[in-house]
């Protein structure tokens, strides 16, 4: 299941950012911090898989799909990391900055794949289609959350910063429930789990 795999893969993002956290500042994170890391991605395994561990392991997968999602996860960790940096940039430059890199990044590989041929060009009415769709991605999701994710790490840390990161599969759990989804005793276990790993943590 391609969203329980993505899920687990955003749940290992913590555990990530404390590798590379070690290996770029040679600072080793405290021990308790790998303790809290492994409480919170139990409690994220919890609400995903509703206490039925052993769905991980049966889930079908496809390996060749988990190296993109882990170089994704490394991505986002090294981008997290990369503000330490620039200590004298505000998250307003350093977001400012890293999203005019990023979109002058995609209008380039986007265009060398159409020119090759790879992919199709995009038509106007397909991109009228879903116009709105990526206004919010641009705009909410792409800017202001990113800004609020570097503010956030600016006062956190990254250290700190990266364990909030468990907090995406709980959020999502939690607004299923607010649809109508009845959460069951182990997803809200495994909620309060994380939550209280966070905390301590902090």
């Amino acid at each position: 299941d391609g969203a329980l795999t993505a899920s687990i893969m955003m749940a290992t993002m913590p555990m990530l950012g404390l590798c590379v956290i070690w290996g770029l500042k040679k600072v080793r994170p405290p021990l308790f911090s790998f303790g809290f890391i492994f409480m919170s991605f139990i409690g994220v395994l919890l609400v995903i898989t509703n206490g039925d561990i052993e769905a991980v392991f049966n889930a079908p997968s496809t390996y060749e799909a988990n190296v993109p999602l882990i170089l994704g996860a490394l991505c986002w960790v090294f981008y997290t990391v990369g503000a330490t940096y620039f200590p004298k940039w505000s998250p307003y430059r350093y977001t400012a900055i890293t999203t005019v890199l990023g979109l002058t990044s995609v209008f380039a590989v986007v265009a060398m794949l159409m020119g090759l041929g790879i992919i199709p060009v995009t038509t106007m009415s397909a991109v009228t289609a879903v116009a709105p769709h990526l206004v919010y991605m641009a705009l909410i999701a792409g800017f202001a959350g990113v800004l609020c994710w570097n503010i956030g790490n600016k006062i956190l840390t990254p250290l700190n910063g990266v364990l909030f990161m468990d907090v995406v599969p709980v959020t999502a759990f939690s607004i299923s429930s607010l649809t109508g989804v009845v959460p069951e005793n182990m997803q809200i276990a495994g909620a309060c789990l994380t939550a209280f790993a966070l905390l301590l943590n902090n």
